[in-house]
């Protein structure tokens, strides 16, 4: 799976390990992930040029996940909520179980996994909204403004597992820090596709972002207030570079 393609917007994303989504309010954003699931019924979505009707009910529910922008679970307990959906899915139960120690394993969650979902702190509750779905190793998953609940160490554990398990994440987000972790930006507004670009165009265009009221990363701002007073001469995307830029 390499191409998504929404038609009606002649909008074909290239399937890269994360991308953001940005846009005004009611622009469509999460309206674009419902199509994704057809929460949203359309005949729009294509998937390396075949409509997204021509795959198997199977290959969607496994490859095609997206977690809505809320809090809710399906059962009681963290344990219960990480083997939800691979119950759904018909993994072997002693698979199901394996999955859960590696992730255990690798997000650190021994302090919450026997925890009541209710008890968890909002943080918990959207890490665990995103690994209820992400433990399937689907090939896209849609998250919607859950992301920006999590510390920046756990947003870039959830990355590299997607990355080292060739997952695509399509990250709808109000965080322009978020923008600096991905590799492609797709700007949406009235329901069009306004840019799609690499995330370094993207914050290279400043009135594009403030037209959709959308601020630039603050290592980004600040070195292009330094451009401006000739203290730099270009800008900065991550503060290791230009921290070793102001003091070289």
């Amino acid at each position: 799976m390499e191409i998504l393609e929404f038609k009606h917007l002649n909008l074909k994303i290239k399937l890269e390990s994360f991308i953001n989504i940005i846009g005004s309010v009611s622009s469509g954003k999460t309206t674009l992930l419902k199509m994704l699931i057809n929460k949203v019924p359309n005949t729009s979505v294509y998937i390396d040029n075949k409509p997204l009707s021509s795959y198997s009910t199977d290959f969607k529910k496994k490859n095609l996940t997206v977690c809505l922008n809320d809090l809710n679970f399906n059962t009681e307990y963290v344990n219960e909520e990480l083997l939800f959906y691979q119950k759904i899915l018909n993994v072997e139960v002693s698979k199901a179980y394996d999955n859960i120690k590696a992730f255990d394993n690798f997000f650190k969650l021994k302090d919450i996994l026997e925890a009541k979902t209710q008890y968890l702190t909002v943080s918990e509750k959207a890490l665990i909204k995103i690994l209820s779905l992400l433990i399937l190793n689907p090939r896209i998953i849609g998250i919607d403004l859950l992301l920006v609940y999590l510390p920046l160490e756990m947003k870039l554990k959830v990355i590299k597992y997607a990355k080292n398990n060739d997952i695509s994440i399509i990250n709808i987000t109000s965080s322009s820090e978020e923008l600096l972790l991905g590799s492609d930006v797709i700007v949406l507004d009235k329901y069009q596709v306004k840019e799609y670009d690499t995330t370094k165009k993207i914050l290279e265009n400043e009135k594009l972002l403030l037209e959709i009221g959308f601020e630039l990363p603050f290592v980004v701002s600040l070195s292009s207030g330094l451009n401006y007073y000739s203290l730099l001469n270009k800008k900065y995307y991550s503060n290791k570079t230009l921290v070793g830029a102001i003091w070289k």
